[in-house]
């Protein structure tokens, strides 16, 4: 018997998935060992009723005793052992004293029973408690139980350090996590099945890149009729496991012979099996669904084409190839667009027969891919990056993903693979990489291009990907086209691929300079969906599962902390990025304007205090850099450096962005001319021809002020304004159209001068007039320059480019 270890969203198990398909066993009246568990024969009963059944864990609310071990190992069952110790629920009081009591014996017991069993392959892991409940949480701090339980994970890994650990929640106390478990448990009752399929998608996401067992669920029996229903309940609790991804399940439980304490609890007919192991009908439901896979929860599946698009991609193509043409999915076919690679790439494609090659001239990623759904013969389009593998279950979530009608794409995480160098781990904790923008547990704004899929249908009608995009940023332009043409698109948190980042700093900053590029042409594109400062405005939020979350979050505990399912809810997150992609950026300018010291010493005060702030960030960034799960060596040098990529990144993000942004407008395509200029009136007012919908020609004068570099806020529907100008840092204007009288719109800016700002540069060039007057004047003199650029932009600028694009006199 081999032992069981983490694989991505599932478990493997001697090279091969292992299916966690288990039942709760106990407590039970205590033997003569104390051991509470049955006597030997009764143990070798139960347990070859449960392999008989298709069960292949056994999860346990206590140690299990040497008999147990032997006979689950004999008969290929693991457990899931629950490391039992006295924990919080049990305390009086919140004394520093007792809760430090507390975790020392449970560091105490967790030791003991870790080493223990040190070294046996039957047991699956070790579960580091269950259920603390939500008014004890309240009550102690949920950080400080957090804490400690991150505290005995290592403790179970300094006895054995392969050894598996979780932590059995529940939905009251969702909001509990620790990021050192090798896989989340969660003890879910409900019964209804859309409830419960909605609820394990949102447990997918917040388990990231790790599994998903769900610990308890089931259903009371306690009449014939309840055992019918018992037994259709598990048929969809199981089906639905095996569709929403979960790695594991553990009905509860095996029977209704129950002790709590020297106790027998009556009226308990939980059971698969009734108190004198008659079985009920659910058992032979669960025995049906344990032999199944998620291949088996449809009787037909959509044919999908899977796309690979490679370029020079000799050094991972094949990886990528094999795993792909290993999937086990019907009606699969496999396509490699070589873009005119000049290594051995073909030679290694020719390996791997199931996979039809097809060979262009080098174009870039958008036409290979334009050229890969074109030769497709699937009614779904798969695609996949030739440094990316799938998992086996891969095709199937992502058909799942998109079986309503309304969904024309879906997609699903990438991690990178956990034996990747520690530069490549680095590179994936730092900002900037593939990641989803999700807008709900099951619906997404932007899926990255190595894991994505759509309807051909989709992509034929939105054109497919533009050419322009050579190498990034096809991904997000289709996204964001595909969703204006009304069509949602899916996410499934088990459509898990394997993607290799970036070996390095050097590679990653190269990579991060050509996304500037690619961010630009996005941005020229996309105008409306970018802020003032250049960042993108997603209406979701980006998931990186190897990165914790930055803003703030709130917890729905219900009325006096009752709420049966107490959720966190997460916003914000922005202002930290914002101070990244802007801040870095200006505090390097202004560290480079330290030079100006040698003229008066006072001016090198804001360089001095850019590098403090560049400091601080630095220190933020490393204690939130999360080295691999499980590593204890090289901590501070892989937070440093995840640290130094978080601060070099939006500096060769943002060069690549500004030195390619003129460019990236050029190739626009046209747009409709503006109507006909009927006049200009006194106070800054141009008059157009009413010859289509006000809102439309509002569109077309926010895309004709965008094309000629003009700063402009589009609006999103709150505001009197159809945008926002930021003529200078010291004035903008509002852009204002309206439909009257008949036959005309007019337009015009209202000028707004950003007083404070104003007031702060005027006292400031007063203050170093003082003190130095050639740099006070030079001060004042640059914020009169800058003042008149506002008006300028705010004003005669905007109507020149009406009058323009109207074909009207200037």
């Amino acid at each position: 018997m081999g032992r069981v270890r983490v694989d991505g969203k599932h478990f493997m198990r001697d090279g091969r998935r292992f299916n966690f398909r288990g039942v709760s066993y106990g407590t039970f009246q205590p033997r003569a060992d104390a051991a509470r568990f049955p006597e030997r024969d009764g143990l070798k009963r139960d347990l070859a009723a449960m392999e008989q059944a298709g069960f292949t864990v056994i999860r346990t609310y206590t140690p299990p005793p040497d008999d147990l071990l032997e006979l689950a190992a004999d008969w290929g069952l693991h457990l899931l052992i629950d490391a039992f110790f006295p924990d919080w629920r049990y305390l009086i009081g919140s004394s520093r004293r007792d809760k430090r009591r507390v975790a020392r014996e449970a560091r105490t017991t967790v030791r003991s029973i870790a080493r223990q069993l040190a070294g046996a392959d039957v047991v699956l892991g070790l579960s580091l408690g269950n259920e603390v409940p939500a008014d004890v949480l309240r009550w102690v701090g949920a950080r400080a139980i957090a804490d400690v339980i991150a505290e005995l994970a290592d403790v179970v890994r300094e006895e054995d350090e392969d050894r598996l650990v979780t932590y059995a929640n529940y939905p009251s106390a969702e909001y509990l996590c620790t990021d050192e478990l090798d896989f989340i448990t969660f003890n879910v009752f409900l019964e209804q099945r859309k409830d419960f399929r909605r609820y394990l998608a949102r447990l997918g996401n917040l388990a990231g890149d790790r599994p998903l067992v769900v610990g308890e669920m089931g259903l009371h029996a306690a009449t014939v009729a309840g055992e019918e229903r018992q037994a259709e309940t598990i048929d969809w609790l199981m089906a639905t496991a095996l569709e929403s991804g979960a790695a594991g399940t553990c009905l509860f439980s095996w029977t209704d012979d129950w002790w709590v304490g020297d106790t027998a609890v009556d009226g308990w007919h939980f059971g698969l099996t009734r108190a004198d192991r008659s079985p009920r009908p659910a058992l032979a439901v669960a025995e049906r669904w344990n032999g199944r896979t998620v291949a088996d929860v449809r009787d037909r599946w959509p044919a999908i084409s899977v796309v690979i698009c490679a370029y020079n991609a000799a050094a991972t193509v094949d990886e990528c190839l094999r795993h792909t043409c290993a999937l086990d999915y019907p009606n699969l076919e496999i396509l490699l667009i070589d873009d005119g690679s000049t290594d051995a790439t073909a030679d290694i494609a020719a390996h791997h027969p199931r996979a039809r090659r097809v060979t262009i001239d080098h174009a870039g990623l958008s036409v290979a891919r334009n050229e890969g759904y074109r030769a497709a013969a699937g009614e779904i389009v798969a695609y996949l990056d030739s440094d990316a593998y799938p998992t086996p279950e891969w095709p199937y979530y992502l058909a799942l993903a998109m079986e309503e009608g309304t969904v024309g794409g879906a997609g699903g995480p990438n991690v990178p693979p956990p034996d990747d160098p520690e530069g490549a781990q680095r590179v994936a904790r730092a900002p900037g990489g593939p990641v989803h923008v999700l807008i709900a547990d099951e619906r997404a704004e932007h899926l990255p291009g190595c894991n994505m899929a759509f309807r051909r249908e989709v992509l034929e009608q939105v054109g497919g990907f533009d050419p322009v995009y050579m190498a990034a940023g096809d991904d997000v332009d289709l996204c964001w086209r595909v969703l204006d043409r009304g069509w949602d698109i899916g996410f499934h948190p088990a459509a898990l691929v394997w993607h290799h980042r970036r070996s390095g700093a050097r590679a990653y900053l190269r990579q991060q300079r050509g996304y500037g590029r690619a961010e630009a042409l996005v941005e020229a594109r996309h105008p409306d969906r970018f802020t003032g400062l250049g960042t993108a405005r997603w209406a979701g939020r980006m998931y990186n599962p190897l990165v914790p979350w930055r803003g703030r979050q709130r917890i729905y505990r219900g009325l006096y902390g009752a709420g049966a399912f107490q959720s966190v809810y997460r916003g914000g997150g922005h202002l930290l990025d914002v101070v990244h992609q802007v801040g870095v950026p200006v505090a390097t300018a202004l560290i480079l304007s330290a030079p100006v010291a040698l003229v008066y010493p006072l001016l090198g005060v804001p360089a001095v205090a850019a590098v403090f702030a560049l400091l601080a960030l630095a220190l933020v960034d490393a204690g939130q850099a999360h080295p691999p799960r499980g590593t204890r060596a090289r901590r501070l040098r892989f937070r440093v450096g995840v640290a130094g990529l978080c601060v070099a990144q939006p500096l060769v993000r943002s060069w690549g962005r500004v030195r390619y942004g003129g460019p990236a407008r050029r190739d626009l395509p046209p747009q409709p001319a503006l109507p006909a200029l009927v006049r200009r009136v006194s106070g800054g007012v141009s008059v157009l021809a009413h010859d289509r919908p006000r809102a439309e020609i509002a569109a077309g004068i926010v895309a004709a002020l965008r094309r000629v570099h003009v700063r402009l806020l589009p609006a999103t529907g709150w505001e009197d304004h159809d945008g926002e100008v930021i003529a200078s840092s010291l004035v903008r204007g509002k852009l204002v159209t309206s439909a009257h009288p008949v036959g005309c719109v007019q337009v015009r800016v209202r000028r707004r001068f950003l007083r404070f700002r104003l007031a702060v540069t005027a006292l400031a060039a007063m203050m170093l007039t003082v003190l130095s007057p050639p740099v006070g004047f030079a001060v004042a003199a640059l914020a009169c320059l800058e003042l008149t650029r506002g008006v300028w932009r705010s004003g005669p600028m905007i109507h020149r480019v009406i009058a323009a694009c109207a074909g009207g006199p200037a």
